[in-house]
């Protein structure tokens, strides 16, 4: 089919990235515009010993991420070294830079390069990665909510009042298209099931899913149960330090508390979570705007976020690069399939 073809895919993922990126460098722009090259000399006043100790504790980070990743990658029987899953990881952060999204099927695609697993399986276990980071970004947001109760229900309470006025009446509406949309597929379904399941494409779908649920479902089959919720634990403590240190770097949020830096590491996970680049934009000014709240200056807090998520954002280019020179250089051939004749 036309849809398909190599040119309306790449019509159609050009069309996504111009969208996305738009909006992540107008909001960028919006917020720092004339003041960017200002911004860029403040540097000078950086305390490097901090965001050093920040950048090694973001590289920890993203070790101990492939190494849960790898952990629910054994029972598909796959085991591939926690270096290969770290290049595919950082690869997939590369390619997020990119495209919003990308990154999860480009580091699937790295390790069926390197260790030939099947990008459904693997696909399976980057969505249960997914879903463990959700619930731990819940918790972590109900804590904060509990803890700094008063800031962030006035930060919420501002910012939704901002976003949502003028669109109320369009809530109706939305949800009953939704519900609508729901009821036609079914009947759909129900009326040409038996045409639908002859077909290519239902077995297809039916073969990725079983796949797919091969990965879903290995959580409940790792044998390391400790070292998963361990990790999982450790991953989120690091991400917490790793821009909490950073307010040492700088004069302007020296004075700041751990409550802050909780109150941050949940907007950062909420603007990291955005459909935009690397969290371009909507970092900064999730950031910025409640950095604010806790007393520090305007142009103070648009400086902090544009350091953090500069330094960050840095450390992925480089590491992804590297890691793309390093995946390209491995030859097929080293390369075994769990499932080839010995």
């Amino acid at each position: 089919m036309s849809d398909s073809s190599p040119k309306s895919r790449f019509l159609k993922n050009s069309l996504q990235f111009l969208v996305s990126f738009g909006v992540a460098f107008g909001i960028f722009w919006y917020l720092y515009g004339g003041n960017l090259p200002a911004t860029i000399q403040r540097l000078s006043e950086v305390d490097y010993r901090w965001l050093s100790l920040s950048i090694l504790l973001g590289i920890w980070g993203h070790w101990l991420r492939s190494y849960r990743w790898k952990l629910l990658l054994i029972p598909t029987g796959h085991n591939p070294s926690n270096w290969r899953a770290l290049m595919a990881l950082f690869l997939g952060y590369l390619a997020n830079l990119a495209l919003p999204r990308l990154g999860e099927v480009t580091r699937c695609l790295s390790l069926r390069k390197t260790d030939k697993i099947p990008v459904t399986i693997s696909f399976g276990t980057v969505v249960t990665e997914r879903l463990l980071d959700v619930l731990c970004l819940a918790v972590i947001t109900l804590a904060a909510i509990f803890i700094e109760f008063e800031k962030l229900s006035e930060f919420f309470g501002k910012l939704f009042k901002e976003k949502l006025s003028g669109i109320e009446h369009l809530i109706v509406p939305l949800l009953l298209g939704s519900l609508g949309l729901m009821v036609l597929l079914v009947l759909i379904w129900w009326r040409f099931k038996d045409r639908i399941r002859k077909t290519f494409w239902w077995n297809k779908l039916r073969s990725g899913l079983r796949e797919l649920w091969n990965g879903l479902s290995s959580i409940s089959r790792v044998k390391q149960r400790w070292q998963l919720w361990g990790s999982t634990l450790l991953i989120w403590m690091v991400y917490f330090f790793m821009s909490y240190v950073v307010f040492f770097a700088l004069d302007a949020t020296s004075g700041l508390n751990w409550q802050a830096a909780l109150s941050m590491l949940v907007m950062g996970g909420l603007a990291m979570s955005a459909p935009v680049q690397g969290g371009l934009g909507a970092y900064h000014y999730l950031v910025s705007a409640l950095l604010i709240y806790y007393g520090v200056a305007r142009n103070d807090g648009l400086f902090f976020a544009f350091v953090l998520h500069t330094s960050q954002t840095l450390l992925v280019i480089i590491s992804g690069l590297v890691s793309l020179v390093l995946v390209f250089g491995i030859k097929k051939s080293a390369v075994k399939s769990p499932s080839s004749p010995s």
